[in-house]
């Protein structure tokens, strides 16, 4: 028997994405997928589909919108094309990212690869 979910997404012709186990990505606490990807410099998190982001600068306001690329780097450093620079840090809770605008972009319960959270313990 076909689950309730599997009819209703044929029946109202709904994609759904294939993804297999060995896909691994990020959800943000606002409800964002990343992928990441791990260097010399530190890690990289790239939204898996286009973000708009609202840069408020009174009568010159705009909106930047694409994929979207945090850089979080070795020495706790982070940046962000609209965000600018800020700070990274990792806790058992999850990691996280706060700029000097004071946006924060948290990953609660998730743990970054290969080990490298320590380096920048809250």
């Amino acid at each position: 028997m076909k689950s309730l979910y599997t009819i209703l997404a044929l029946t109202l012709g709904i994609a759904t994405p294939a993804v297999s186990d060995d896909d691994a990505f990020y959800v943000s606490s606002g409800g964002d997928d990343y992928t990441i990807s791990v260097n010399a410099s530190g890690f990289v998190l790239t939204s898996r589909y286009p973000k708009a982001r609202f840069v408020e600068q009174g009568t010159n306001s705009y909106v930047v919108r694409g994929i979207e690329t945090f850089y979080f780097g070795t020495s706790c450093d982070a940046s962000h094309e609209v965000f600018g620079t800020g700070k990274w840090s990792w806790a058992n809770g999850g990691f996280r990212a706060e700029f000097e605008d004071g946006f924060i972009l948290g990953f609660p319960r998730q743990e970054l690869p290969e080990g490298h959270g320590s380096i920048c313990r809250m």
